[in-house]
């Protein structure tokens, strides 16, 4: 199938609407439901988060978990290239090509988590972690959200596991504007998102501590 019959095939014939799970072929009508429906999975998720392996079935499982009753390829890796206004995503070069960068990716993780000793390292391998996962794009739509979700998750099990501490990571004190400049390139460049987040790498408070 050529680049732009996968382009089109999730859409509505003639529309630049994500086919959905609903029918609506109204762009701004789905995307008011979408970010309905999302922002309540995710209040559900900050409550009692995937009792998962901070992997990339893990990742997958949050994305089907937030999109499943929206978007019909909820959890399921995009077929198409992806680029927008702050860049180019992964090129897709066939249908491995995600599955791939990701093992890398948490190939990378696991010897970074054998280095980790502080909650400065830690960020590091967060912020390695973020930009890889958001320049990869695994999914055709709600990546940002699956992605930050994974990475809370993944603080708070981590954080236990490597730093015998109970960190979560706590996106509301970063700095939004600071984290989306140069999006696209931001994986070659982590250090600069792992300062970003280390600030933001806050105690679970015992009467707000959650397991996963």
């Amino acid at each position: 199938m050529e680049e732009d019959e996968l382009w089109n095939s999730y859409l509505y014939e003639g529309t630049n609407v994500l086919k959905n799970n609903f029918g609506i072929k109204d762009y701004h009508k789905l995307k008011e439901i979408e970010s309905t429906i999302s922002f309540e999975k995710l209040l559900k998720l900050n409550i009692k988060p995937l009792d998962l392996s901070c992997d990339k079935e893990h990742l997958k499982k949050i994305h089907e978990y937030i999109f499943k009753d929206i978007y019909p390829f909820a959890g399921q890796y995009r077929i198409v290239n992806i680029s927008k206004e702050i860049g180019t995503f992964l090129n897709i070069k066939d249908e491995y090509t995600i599955d791939k960068y990701i093992d890398n990716i948490f190939k990378e993780a696991k010897i970074k988590e054998e280095k980790c000793y502080s909650k400065y390292d830690f960020s590091f391998l967060l912020g390695f972690l973020y930009t890889s996962l958001i320049y990869c794009h695994p999914f055709r739509d709600g990546n940002g959200r699956a992605i930050r979700e994974f990475i809370r998750e993944y603080s708070i099990k981590k954080s236990k596991e490597l730093l015998n501490e109970n960190l979560e990571l706590d996106w509301r004190l970063v700095d939004k504007k600071e984290l989306n400049k140069h999006l696209d390139v931001a994986h070659l460049y982590p250090a600069e998102t792992g300062l970003l987040l280390y600030n933001a790498l806050v105690q679970i408070k015992p009467k707000d501590k959650r397991t996963i």
